[in-house]
């Protein structure tokens, strides 16, 4: 299965930590360059970032593009690809892992880290492979540092942005309840950011790059759109509690486990 490593042109030290963390784990990744905020005009941005809850940060809104590239990728190639950010921190047999997906079938989507929250997954797993187990995923909004995508969820993926409007991207994939997703235990991948909360060393970059970025654009927005952003965030969060509710009584929201000596600086 291809690697797929988003970065950034100007982030070399982060390129630079991940060959070095993939020479350790014998494996290769393809570079896959990243949508910067350079790559969109202020006409393309407004387009685009501000049908939502809220205004995309032109950063997010590299970030959601630079995703969707590689689900155009994955369909043109017509094969799953692991899609990873490169601050990702992977277990020490993270091919073994991703081999074992590979051969499953019925799968559009694994989401293959946590971030410290409760994840709404099913009670039991529908998949064993070894020391991990992939239980179906009901409801999650945090974090694309690194997950699978099948060239069926790929497709799902892209057919959704006519339905809905694009925001954080891991709160849209969220979104799109076509996707079969599931959930990996314990967690194959930490974001660098999110290593000390699991006691995990690492000498990737705990910093996040949306934060790092000085946005081009400053959005006035106007009183209608105020409103608008306002009726959206309402709608959106009646929509949750009514999946939460429904998803409820067959599953379960938990913290995904995490063994921490998978994870060998």
């Amino acid at each position: 299965m291809k690697i797929l490593l988003i970065n950034l042109d100007r982030s070399k030290d982060r390129l630079k930590e991940q060959n070095t963390q993939f020479q350790k784990l014998n494996l290769e990744f393809q570079r896959f360059p990243a949508t910067s905020i350079q790559d969109f005009d202020q006409d393309e941005y407004e387009k685009l970032a501000f049908s939502g809850q809220r205004p995309l940060k032109q950063s997010e809104l590299a970030c959601f593009l630079s995703h969707k590239r590689t689900w155009e990728y994955v369909i043109e190639q017509n094969e799953p690809c692991v899609i990873l950010e490169d601050d990702a921190v992977l277990v020490s047999d993270f091919e073994t892992v991703i081999h074992g997906i590979a051969q499953l079938t019925d799968i559009d989507y694994v989401n293959l880290e946590v971030v410290g929250r409760k994840k709404m997954i099913a009670k039991k797993p529908s998949y064993t492979l070894a020391e991990y187990q992939l239980f179906k995923l009901y409801q999650d909004r945090n974090g694309t540092g690194g997950y699978i995508i099948f060239p069926s969820g790929a497709q799902k993926l892209l057919d959704f942005m006519s339905k809905r409007p694009i925001g954080l991207v891991d709160e849209f994939i969220s979104s799109c309840r076509d996707l079969k997703s599931f959930q990996v235990e314990p967690a194959v991948l930490l974001q660098g950011v999110i290593c000390p909360i699991y006691g995990v060393e690492t000498e990737i970059d705990k910093g996040s790059v949306i934060g790092q970025v000085q946005n081009l654009f400053d959005p006035d927005l106007t009183l209608m759109q105020k409103i608008l952003f306002k009726k959206n965030r309402i709608i959106a969060q009646l929509f949750l509690a009514w999946y939460y509710l429904k998803y409820l009584l067959i599953g379960c929201k938990r913290h995904i486990a995490v063994n921490k000596s998978k994870f060998k600086s």
